[in-house]
């Protein structure tokens, strides 16, 4: 085909999803990506499917939307979900506190949520630290998903099932418009039409309208996380820890939020933006993250190709106050990089009323990603 309802420029989460629903709304879909592979952001974080964590205004909604967009998908394919829910360990009395008033807010809203004692918390999991854990807070709902195949998947069930169709290593090089629609030009010379296009390009900002993704407006984050070697079965679901309840936007609704104090050593560690989380692979193998630095858009250069060597080291340091671990040998360490918006909690421009820019959702891509981008395709055709 030459023309379609809708080109989707990017095959990473924002791509697949705004792809999904519009398949499912019935409109004819191609899917481009510049790689044989995606493998930027949506393939690089910790692969949680955590609404709990998000701003309590709508995130947390098109989170709860998500989750269950993936959970009817995981009925229909295996996209790697595993209900395993998340559990958040308060590691001091503010920190319990802001359980105790989240879970609260979270009741509010008809999500399930369960608060448990420090003890009740070491019964559960033997293998977190006593000295650690003043009390949890369990959202029963959550999920895991492996965000190295995950995307794959969907992509895979929407070619086979839904009628998609996709070109890899396809650069998309001009979009206009033209005749009152969108025209797409690729490296290879391909030409093809749309009534629409969205391009969720990720943090390659800089060859497509490169004049609409200014500098004040969006940043680029670089985390860091780490695979410990292959172990016994010790963590069953997400495990979240007291940095993270002072990073997570959705404690920020709680009224003690704006009272907390904070030591020197978690000022340290937040100063390089680190929260401690873990999750345990299907191999035994135990993911911990992650850290967090900024720079503008326009600007990624700046992070130059290395890992920090001491960021790993804080972060391992750290989650050794957490839990004990048959092995803490690391087998591997990477970074992954996500464009955030710094005005909105996501960048979206629409250009000559067919070509649309969604980029900038930041690190709840994973979590929100299906949700917004059902709303977002409503929109667009309800127009």
């Amino acid at each position: 085909m030459k023309k379609y309802d809708l080109i989707v420029v990017g095959g990473g989460i924002i791509g697949t999803f705004s792809a999904f629903h519009a398949l499912k709304r019935g409109k004819t879909v191609l899917l481009l990506e510049k790689d044989a592979q995606p493998f930027e952001a949506s393939f690089r974080n910790f692969g949680q499917a955590v609404p709990s964590g998000q701003s309590l205004n709508k995130w947390f909604d098109y989170g709860r939307k998500s989750l269950k967009i993936y959970k009817d998908l995981q009925e229909e394919t295996q996209i790697s979900l595993v209900k395993n829910g998340s559990w958040y360990y308060a590691s001091d009395d503010q920190e319990l506190c802001l359980l105790e008033e989240i879970q609260k807010l979270f009741t509010e809203r008809s999500y399930t949520s369960r608060l448990y004692t420090a003890t009740e918390c070491l019964e559960i999991n033997p293998a977190l630290h006593k000295n650690y854990v003043k009390g949890g807070l369990f959202m029963p709902e959550e999920a895991s998903l492996n965000p190295l195949i995950m995307v794959h998947k969907v992509r895979e069930f929407m070619i086979q099932h839904m009628g998609l169709h996709y070109q890899n290593l396809c650069s998309v090089i001009d979009i206009e418009k033209k005749r009152g629609i969108a025209k797409v030009l690729t490296s290879h010379k391909q030409t093809f039409w749309a009534d629409k296009v969205i391009v969720a390009n990720g943090r390659d900002t800089q060859f497509l309208f490169p004049e609409h993704y200014h500098g004040a407006e969006l940043k680029i984050s670089k985390l860091q996380m780490l695979r410990l070697a292959p172990q016994k079965k010790l963590i069953k679901s997400n495990v979240l820890t007291g940095l993270t309840i002072r990073r997570y936007d959705s404690f920020k609704s709680c009224p003690s939020f704006s009272k907390i104090t904070t030591t020197a050593e978690q000022a340290a560690l937040q100063k390089h933006g680190i929260h401690i989380l873990f999750k345990q692979a299907d191999d035994g193998s135990i993911i911990l993250g992650d850290s967090h630095e900024y720079v503008p858009a326009h600007k990624q250069a700046d992070f130059g190709f290395e890992i920090s060597t001491e960021i790993n080291e804080l972060m391992l340091e750290e989650a050794k106050k957490v839990i004990q671990l048959e092995s803490w040998h690391v087998e591997s360490s990477w970074a992954g990089y996500y464009l955030q918006g710094t005005k909105s909690e996501v960048f979206t421009k629409e250009i000559d009323n067919v070509i649309h820019l969604i980029n900038g959702i930041g690190g709840k891509g994973m979590t929100t990603s299906p949700g917004f981008t059902q709303e977002y395709i409503q929109n667009i055709y309800q127009k």
